[in-house]
């Protein structure tokens, strides 16, 4: 084979401790979902996901995010979208403060409607977006929540 190679260098210096397998038991899986609320920096603090969640839920979608929000910890790997995320196409995708780098939109352009909202109106994110708001989410959103809630009760 041609490669130097000495006993010395033999395998028993490598301790295989375990392989770690991503398990997705009872993870929902952003994949399947038909609406998507993605989040992303524009988040500003963990402290906020919950009202995300509660859009999410009174559309009737999942929450999933950009890759900065799981670096940050603040939500799990499992809910990322992009490149180094799951590449996803349901028919609604509302990108929230999420600005639209290239291998984020590499895993969510296939979307039937996108609607972004981001207080940068230069954010790449508008340029795939079929509606766009300038705005910042943590006014619109609760604002988006109130009109659904006021929706349902009519």
């Amino acid at each position: 084979n041609g490669l130097p190679w000495r006993d010395s260098w033999a395998a028993e210096k490598t301790e295989v401790l375990g392989i770690k397998e991503e398990s997705l038991e009872g993870v929902e899986d952003i994949t399947k979902a038909e609406i998507l609320v993605s989040v992303g920096r524009g988040l500003g603090d963990p402290e906020n996901i919950p009202l995300m969640k509660e859009l999410a839920d009174k559309l009737g979608g999942m929450i999933s995010c950009s890759r900065p929000v799981v670096d940050l910890g603040w939500l799990p790997a499992t809910r990322q979208v992009g490149i180094s995320g799951r590449t996803v196409s349901p028919v609604i995708y509302l990108a929230l403060g999420i600005s639209g780098q290239s291998n984020h939109l590499a895993g969510m352009d296939a979307s039937r409607i996108i609607i972004a909202v981001n207080k940068d109106p230069s954010a790449p994110i508008f340029n795939v977006a079929k509606y766009g708001v300038v705005e910042d989410i943590l006014e619109f959103v609760p604002e988006l929540l109130e009109r659904i809630k006021q929706r349902q009760t009519a």
